[in-house]
C-alpha cells in the first residue's frame, strides 16, 4: 500500500483543501468522528473485532474517498494511486461512505420549524446521469434534453447552511418535488423561490416569487425592480450549488447506482456546511 496521505499531509494547507475539497483541520475533525463511530460498532458487535487488519490506514482510508468524491476517477486509477486493487478501492469507498453519512449530514427536518431561521432559499440543480436501462422516460429532462436526477436544496439565507436535501428522478418539475416531499416549514419563515414555484403560495404561507411576464401582461417598472432585488437574494443559493459542485461527483455524468445518490449529496451538503463553519 501507498501511504498517500504522508505525501498530501506534507503540502501546504491550499494545496491540501484543492486535494481533497476541504481544509485539513476539518479533515482531522471527520477523522476523529469516524474513530469514535467505529469504535462504538465494533462495542456494539463484537465479533466484529476478529480477523487480519487492513493494510492500509483510517487516514488513507478517509482520504481516497474524499478524492473519489473530489475528482471523481475511475476506481481503477484510484487504486493505482493507493497501490490496492480496483475492487478493494471501491470496498473502501462504500465502507467510509456508509460511516460518513452518520456523522456529516444536513440537519434534521426539524430545523425547517425553527422561526429563527427568518429567509430560506429553495431552489433545484440537475446533473446529468448515464442513460439507464429501464425507465428513461422518468429520468428524461425535458429543460436539458438528457437523462437527469433533480436535487432540492433549502438553504437558510444568513448561515448559509443546507438544511434539506432531496433527489428526485429528473422528469419530475421542481415544485411537484417540493409538494411530495411535504416538508413542514416554520409559517412565519420567509421563502424565496424562482419562477419554477408559481402557485408555492397555496401550499405555504411567505413566499417571495418572481413576477412572471407574458405575451399579454408587461411587467411594471415596480415589478421589475421587485424581481431584481429577489434574484440579488436568491444568488447566494447559486454560490452554495457551485461549492457543492467541487466536488466532481455532483458535477459529472452521475456513473454510479441511483440508492447510493441521495446517501452521496447529503454527505457534499454536510462537507459544505463543514466548509462555512456550519456543520449540523
Amino acid at each position: 500500500m501507498i501511504d498517500r496521505f504522508r505525501v498530501e499531509n506534507q503540502q501546504s494547507p491550499e494545496n491540501f483543501k484543492r486535494t481533497t475539497g476541504i481544509s485539513l483541520e476539518n479533515f482531522n475533525i471527520i477523522l476523529e468522528k469516524i474513530k469514535i463511530k467505529i469504535l462504538e460498532q465494533l462495542e456494539a458487535k463484537p465479533m466484529k473485532k476478529r480477523g487480519l487488519k487492513a493494510n492500509i490506514t483510517l487516514e488513507n482510508k478517509l482520504l481516497l474517498t474524499l478524492i473519489y468524491l473530489r475528482d471523481y476517477p475511475t476506481f481503477f486509477n484510484l487504486g493505482k494511486s493507493f497501490g490496492m486493487s480496483e475492487s478493494y478501492a471501491n470496498k473502501t469507498y462504500h465502507y467510509i461512505l456508509n460511516i460518513l453519512v452518520k456523522i456529516i449530514h444536513v440537519p434534521t427536518h426539524k430545523k425547517l420549524m425553527d422561526k429563527d431561521l427568518e429567509t430560506i432559499i429553495i431552489d433545484v440543480t440537475e446533473q446529468q446521469i448515464e442513460r439507464p436501462e429501464k425507465g428513461q422516460k422518468q429520468y428524461y429532462s425535458g429543460k436539458k434534453k438528457r437523462h437527469t436526477i433533480k436535487v432540492q436544496l433549502i438553504i437558510c439565507l444568513i448561515t448559509l447552511q443546507i438544511l434539506s436535501v432531496r433527489c428526485r428522478k429528473g422528469h419530475e418539475h421542481d415544485f411537484r418535488i417540493f409538494k411530495e416531499s411535504k416538508l413542514q416549514i416554520h409559517p412565519e419563515i420567509k421563502k424565496q423561490v424562482d419562477k419554477a414555484y408559481i402557485g408555492i403560495d397555496k401550499i405555504v404561507t411567505n413566499c417571495e416569487i418572481p413576477y412572471k411576464e407574458s405575451k399579454l401582461k408587461k411587467l411594471t417598472k415596480e415589478e421589475k425592480k421587485q424581481n431584481k432585488i429577489l434574484a440579488k437574494s436568491r444568488i447566494y443559493i447559486e454560490h452554495i450549488n457551485r461549492q457543492c459542485k467541487i466536488f466532481r461527483i455532483t458535477k459529472e455524468t452521475y456513473r454510479g447506482k441511483h440508492k447510493n445518490y441521495s446517501k452521496t449529496w447529503n454527505i457534499i451538503a454536510g462537507l459544505v456546511n463543514l466548509r462555512n463553519d456550519v456543520a449540523a
